[in-house]
């Protein structure tokens, strides 16, 4: 590959790491550069390893719900090396706008819309088979295929995106997620965390997802949920709530005792006699989703750096839903790469004429 055609994704959440990892197999030559590796199971500064990992819309934008089904579609093909675990799911919400159109019912299989009577606090539900993965044996994966396709990723803070720009770099991906808000030629006042906070349970016995937010219109913040994680040894994580714009890395004690009696009212096998003190408490985890007020930002943006035309494609504010959007939203972060390395070289050819 000519040494023209490098870029630089900056950063090695999911979202940077399957950008990188779509662009290798393309043939371009990539260079990570992010503060935070695969390998930082429990660092704070970065919401992927703490992810749930399942697959379960959040909302319906039309260009999201293409990144997810495009994701789905990926990540199935994953289930028979064991990086991915089929996964019954029951999802209850306040009114059938929190089940988003039911946009998602003929991308799954066995989607059934469920009795008033089967759901909980008067709201409504459906049923239907999804999957998760493991989200830090996950991301070393990608990692692991990126680097045997010839990716070379490196540690390092980054102050601005102008910072990783080489003299062969022509394209820059920004994804960055969170750190967008304080790169110094970025400062996206739009990015904003949203706080999660789960409790890692050793519970074997799972086999299921309960995504219940049948309470959202009574308090936005909280919901319960469940997912197993596969090939954990029997870990589950339960959750949880959604706080946005909330910096506070504490774990909250109160917060972690509802959270897990509200998970094993729904399930049982959650615990070994019946009670919360019967249950097989790992930690508890505190994390970051990173949002972005108006939506996910997906665009290419050309910019003078150091006397050159870089292009940069924005990649980042997806939220809760990085793990289950990965796919889609690199494959369209690594389209646009590609028509920016293709002006380039049509630029460099004019101006040889």
């Amino acid at each position: 590959m000519p040494p023209h055609r490098a870029t630089a994704p900056a950063d090695t959440a999911v979202i940077g790491l399957t950008t990188a990892l779509i662009l290798a197999r393309r043939g371009y030559r990539v260079h990570v550069v992010a503060k935070n590796l695969p390998e930082d199971d429990l660092d704070q500064d970065w919401s992927s390893p703490w992810a749930g990992a399942n697959w379960c819309p959040f909302g319906a934008e039309e260009r999201v719900c293409r990144w997810e089904t495009e994701s789905l579609a990926r990540l199935r093909e994953l289930i028979p090396m064991g990086l991915a675990m089929p996964l019954p799911v029951l999802r209850y919400a306040p009114t059938d706008a929190g089940l988003h159109k039911h946009w998602y019912e003929n991308v799954v299989t066995n989607y059934r819309r469920l009795d008033p009577a089967e759901c909980p606090n008067g709201g409504v539900g459906v049923a239907f088979e999804s999957l998760s993965v493991n989200a830090p044996v996950y991301l070393k994966w990608i990692e692991a295929q990126c680097r045997a396709l010839g990716v070379t990723i490196v540690r390092g803070d980054v102050a601005a995106l102008a910072d990783v720009v080489k003299p062969t770099t022509r394209v820059v991906v920004n994804a960055t997620g969170l750190g967008s808000l304080t790169l110094t030629d970025v400062l996206d006042a739009a990015v904003e965390p949203i706080r999660g906070q789960i409790v890692l349970v050793r519970a074997p016995k799972v086999k299921r997802c309960v995504m219940d937010s049948s309470r959202a219109h009574i308090d936005p913040t909280r919901s319960t949920y469940i997912i197993p994680r596969p090939n954990s040894g029997g870990v589950t994580i339960c959750g949880g709530c959604y706080e946005v714009g909330s910096w506070e890395r504490a774990p909250d004690p109160a917060l972690s005792r509802r959270i897990l009696e509200e998970c094993l009212a729904h399930v049982p096998e959650l615990s070994a006699d019946g009670t919360v003190e019967g249950m097989d408490v790992i930690r508890e985890c505190v994390g970051f989703r990173p949002s972005r007020a108006g939506g996910p930002r997906l665009e290419r943006e050309d910019r003078a750096v150091r006397g050159r035309r870089v292009a940069i494609v924005h990649a980042y504010g997806i939220g809760p839903a990085g793990f289950q959007a990965s796919w889609g939203m690199a494959k369209d972060a690594a389209d646009l790469v590609a028509g920016a390395v293709l002006d380039a070289e049509a630029a460099q050819l004019k101006a040889r004429l």
